[in-house]
């Protein structure tokens, strides 16, 4: 199953692939990745991601919390 499939649409919408974003944010690939896929939930990750890609928030990230709490970069 497909995880988070409203923020890879805009990813492809956009051109960008994860290595980018976690690139353009500051973020290692495994972190922005994990948040994509659910592993961590990081609010202000999520909002990068959302605001990077010219997203409204709730469009993107359900409003259940799941995985683990963030992490240090």
């Amino acid at each position: 199953m497909i995880k988070n499939v409203e923020v890879r649409k805009a990813l492809l919408d956009k051109g960008l692939q994860i290595k980018e974003v976690a690139e353009e944010l500051g973020y290692t690939i495994s972190h922005v990745s994990g948040v994509i896929n659910g592993r961590f939930d990081s609010p202000k990750v999520k909002k990068s991601i959302a605001l990077l890609l010219g997203k409204d928030f709730d469009s993107l990230w359900s409003t259940e919390p799941t995985g683990q709490t963030e992490t240090p970069a």
